[in-house]
């Protein structure tokens, strides 16, 4: 899919999902696609694409993209789509923690895969209180400010390097096994910089 013309030139959006609450104010900021129920989240929405199972009333938006419940594909790899041609980019997901713990795996999937094909993109998840739980980001060199204890996960083998202020440093070029433990449990001592070959998720775990 792609996005509508008037829309096309933001690089940076917040995506609503059905676990809300509310949309805090700073993410409202930027360009509203709602998933499906995340319609119940935003007051104003710029996009909503679903298939209607967690949405039932009348959708009050000037961009629909309506879907029949038997598809291949799950509302937020749909809501991904429309990013594949647009560079990089930076994506807020919001009301997408919780709920289903198959839903949420997957979730990060369609994620990572959406990353695989956009080098250089960020997709942050938030929990409900406004805090960043999860960051995933394609391939490229990303600076990190964070002080407590982070995990690094792939879920293919991802060549990876980790300088700068952490328990455990990589200072050579390593494979991140799918799921490897060798990611799990570092501690940021401040600003560290990694370096990835492919598709990372960063998990802050004095957040969750």
């Amino acid at each position: 899919m792609k996005l509508p013309i008037s829309l096309e030139n933001f690089k940076e959006w917040t995506l609503v999902g059905p676990m809300g609450p509310i949309v805090p104010e700073p993410l409202v900021a930027h360009p509203l696609l709602c998933v499906d129920g995340g319609a119940h989240f935003c007051s104003n929405m710029d996009i909503w694409v679903g298939d209607g199972d967690s949405y039932q009333e009348i959708v009050k938006c000037e961009n629909i993209f309506q879907f029949p419940p038997q598809k291949a594909a799950s509302d937020l790899s749909l809501a991904l789509s429309f990013f594949e041609s647009s560079g990089p980019v930076v994506l807020h997901c919001w009301g997408f923690l919780g709920g289903r713990r198959d839903h949420e795996l997957f979730n990060f999937g369609e994620v990572l895969r959406f990353l695989e094909k956009s080098p250089g993109s960020q997709v942050f998840f938030y929990q409900a209180d406004g805090a960043v739980s999860l960051t995933c980001v394609g391939t490229g060199e990303w600076q990190i400010n964070y002080k407590g204890t982070f995990s690094l996960a792939s879920i293919k083998s991802v060549r990876i390097k980790l300088l700068g202020s952490c328990l455990y440093p990589l200072e050579n070029e390593t494979d991140l096994h799918p799921l490897s433990s060798l990611g799990l449990s570092n501690i940021g001592q401040g600003q560290f910089t990694l370096t990835n070959l492919g598709p990372v998720m960063i998990f802050f775990s004095e957040l969750n």
